[in-house]
């Protein structure tokens, strides 16, 4: 038993952890400049556009469904969990989906830069709002990671009166700021990523 919480002890902190952030985007990087060099660098316009369709169709698919689906569903119907162990579930499965999307980002991120330097290279154009659509989520992924989330477990740690978990997005503790500005950002980062999504499969097309 002990070791047991011991190990989820230590998963709690490293997805709340901002230092976390940089465990997972040193690596992160490491590879991609693998795949930059093995990869991205031999593949044609028409691949960049489909591996960035591929990451940002993914990367909405896991963010919609763990952030805006699955988790608030989760701390609904567990009602064998009291207030303060649903607000551990809540926040746990959106610390790791924070990890994995820090790690997509950087992919897209690179093959972002690739891929319009083959634009630019043909006399082609990049608009500003394709180019919001791609940095924002990476750029929301990140403060999430190195500052939401760790201040969300501050906000949210149990006391005498604990906030519940609603369905359909609300927030464990929606009067907090800090959960308010999550949930915003997270609206955010969906829409970005739905119109990089749609913009290149719509390349693809043509």
């Amino acid at each position: 038993m002990s070791t047991r919480g011991s190990s989820a002890s230590c998963l709690t902190h490293f997805v709340t952890d901002p230092w976390s952030t940089v465990k997972v985007i040193v690596p992160s990087i490491a590879i991609e400049v693998i795949l930059h060099k093995k990869v991205w660098e031999k593949a044609s316009l028409r691949h960049l556009t489909l591996y960035l369709t591929m990451a940002n169709v993914y990367w909405f698919a896991t963010s919609f469904n763990v952030g805006f689906l699955e988790t608030p569903l989760l701390c609904k119907v567990t009602d064998g969990l009291n207030k303060s162990q649903k607000l551990d579930l809540g926040r746990n499965r959106l610390g790791w989906l924070n990890k994995i999307e820090l790690a997509i980002g950087v992919v897209t991120l690179d093959l972002f830069c690739e891929w319009r330097k083959r634009i630019i290279d043909h006399d082609g154009f990049v608009d500003a709002v394709l180019t919001t659509a791609v940095l924002a989520p990476a750029a929301i992924s990140l403060a999430q990671g190195a500052y939401i989330l760790p201040k969300l477990k501050e906000c949210c740690l149990p006391s005498d009166k604990v906030p519940t978990v609603s369905a359909g997005g609300d927030s464990c503790c929606s009067e907090k700021s800090c959960c308010r500005l999550y949930l915003g950002i997270e609206v955010a980062k969906v829409a970005g990523l739905a119109v990089a999504g749609l913009r290149f499969g719509k390349m693809l097309t043509v």
